[in-house]
Parts: structure tokens; C-alpha cells; sequence
């Protein structure tokens, strides 16, 4: 009886084990199905509407290139959303809501309950990915994180919109 006890519970905890492992390791999934390391064609090929190629250059030590949707929707949402790319892979994503479509706060509830509590951004753990979410580096007085596995959600609210950053910290150039 004791052995079947030891074998069962050593099953429940290598279960358990990797469940876990399997949850950690599942990639980070922006609307369309879009994930990090995505190159311009598969984010072009799952993406709606016209789009816009440039160039961002930062203050920072790197520039991106960018694919740029004006008028798209983000769970429904009116948005505009800029893929950042280094390499020819998506690093960062950058989203910007305008405040009449909704308010910094249920915003802000939608991605607390989507994926855990908010605070002050982490600015070393973010390091050179900061170049992503203002190419200044500089953060706007109202800003705060979510840290989700390797992706931190970095919200700003300014005058007029709220910025949404999706950065991903185990791309080369954050640090």
C-alpha cells in the first residue's frame, strides 16, 4: 500500500512538473495569432488592412523596422498597431488606443485580468526594449507593467491615447 502511495504521489508531482514546464514554454499570442520572431511576410499574411513600411530610429543603440496599421481593431478595439522588428524578426509590439474608444483603466483591468497584476516598470529588466517603447527611452508620467513570462506590457497614458508596448525581454537587443 505504501509503495502504491510513494508511486502515485511521485506521479501526481511529475505531472505536475511538467505542466507547469508546458504553461512556461507556451509562446506569448497577440491577436491574429501573431508571436515574437515572426518575420514582416507571416505578420503581413495574418494581419488586416493596408500597412505601412519605415524605419524607427531611435536615440538608443538600435533602430527598427516597422510595419505600421492605422486603423485596425485590437480585441475589438480601434487602434493602431506597430510591429518592431530587428533582424527580420518581431521584437516589440506597440499599440495605441485613443481615449474616447476607451478609458485608461478598463484597459488596463482587460490586460490585469488577461495576464496578472501591474506595477512600476521594471526599467532594468526592460533595459535597451525601453527604445521600443519610446524611441526617446523616455516613459510618460502615468506608466506602469505587467511582466508575463519573457514579455512586458509596458502602459502610457499621455494627452490623447494610451500606448500598449508588448516587448519581448529574450530578444538580443534588450540587453
Amino acid at each position: 500500500m505504501r509503495k502504491t502511495l510513494a508511486v502515485l504521489m511521485a506521479l501526481v508531482m511529475v505531472l505536475a512538473i511538467a505542466t507547469v514546464a508546458a504553461a512556461e514554454e507556451a509562446p506569448f499570442t497577440f491577436h491574429n495569432g501573431v508571436q515574437f520572431g515572426m518575420n514582416m511576410d507571416q505578420i503581413q499574411a495574418v494581419e488586416t488592412g493596408r500597412y505601412e513600411y519605415d524605419n524607427e530610429h531611435t536615440h538608443g543603440p538600435v533602430d527598427f523596422a516597422e510595419l505600421e496599421y492605422e486603423h485596425t481593431k485590437v480585441d475589438g478595439i480601434r487602434a493602431e498597431v506597430k510591429y518592431l522588428f530587428v533582424g527580420n524578426g518581431l521584437v516589440a509590439i506597440r499599440v495605441n488606443y485613443e481615449t474616447r474608444d476607451i478609458s485608461y483603466k478598463q484597459l488596463k483591468d482587460n490586460l490585469t485580468a488577461k495576464y496578472g497584476p501591474a506595477g512600476a516598470v521594471d526599467k532594468a529588466l526592460l533595459a535597451n526594449g525601453i527604445y521600443a517603447v519610446d524611441d526617446d527611452g523616455r516613459l510618460e508620467r502615468q506608466s506602469e507593467a505587467i511582466v508575463a513570462g519573457n514579455v512586458m506590457i509596458v502602459l502610457e497614458l499621455d494627452e490623447d491615447d494610451i500606448d500598449v508596448t508588448y516587448v519581448d525581454l529574450t530578444a538580443a537587443y534588450v540587453k
